[in-house]
């Protein structure tokens, strides 16, 4: 049939047909070329490599704090030499300064009456002095781990009043995330729950599908079901279940 006859509103439609066609032409015609070495030594050099090279450069500038994340190592009661030791004097000053370059920023701040300031998010000479007295303290715990004397730092009134930069350090390293994989995650189970045809889903029960969604096990024993069923008909409810 020709285009002339067809109604205004199906040319597009039929275009994309005869597009996909000639496109489909191109291809057939592509699968009959026969590769040679001079060929593939050719897409080596002008697309393989130059798009390797462009990936790797593009992957190190987004993680190119690797340096600073290692070095919160230092906290690791396992890591540091015995006091004893020629390297316990040096140990973990080279490290404190990679944290301070990258945290110890100056930030805006304001003074009781208004004015405007800028102060150190990490004060440089204070904290280098307290690494020197909680080097000690650490080397003197025989147990723990990083995460333990992580939460140290940051639960205990006493050390937080000692370390205050060393503390403010601990807290850092606690708030960074891992990987962005539980968003991610969370932002599709999201799209799932609110669709366009239930986008009248109030904030209260949307998180409560969430949390469903995301922490609640794939499968429930026969106890935990009994439990869910009978807060559910703990609740007041027009239509009785």
């Amino acid at each position: 049939m020709p285009l002339s006859i067809l109604d205004d509103a199906m040319l597009p439609a039929a275009n994309w047909v005869l597009e996909l066609m000639d496109a489909k032409n191109e291809i057939e015609e592509v699968t009959d070329i026969t590769l040679t070495t001079e060929s593939i030594a050719t897409f080596q050099g002008q697309v393989a490599e130059p798009f390797i090279r462009m990936l790797k450069a593009n992957i190190s500038s987004r993680f190119i704090s690797q340096d600073m994340v290692s070095s919160f190592g230092i906290f690791d009661p396992k890591k540091v030499p015995a006091a004893d030791s020629s390297d316990f004097h040096t140990y973990g000053e080279d490290l404190i300064d990679v944290l301070l370059a990258h945290y110890g920023a100056e930030l805006p701040a304001k003074t009781a009456g208004g004015d405007e300031y800028t102060k150190e998010a990490l004060i440089s000479r204070e904290t280098r002095e307290e690494w020197k007295t909680f080097r000690s303290y650490l080397s003197k715990k025989s147990k723990g781990n990083l995460h333990l004397q992580l939460k140290e730092l940051t639960t205990s009134d006493m050390l937080s009043e000692i370390f205050p930069n060393i503390s403010t350090l601990a807290n850092i390293c606690l708030s960074i995330p891992v990987s962005t994989a539980s968003v991610e995650r969370s932002f599709s189970k999201m799209k799932l729950i609110k669709t366009r045809i239930r986008n009248r889903i109030g904030q209260s029960q949307l998180s409560y599908l969430m949390k469903i969604a995301m922490e609640t096990p794939e499968t429930l024993s026969s106890t935990q079901l009994n439990d869910i069923i009978t807060v559910w008909n703990k609740k007041p409810r027009r239509i009785a279940v």
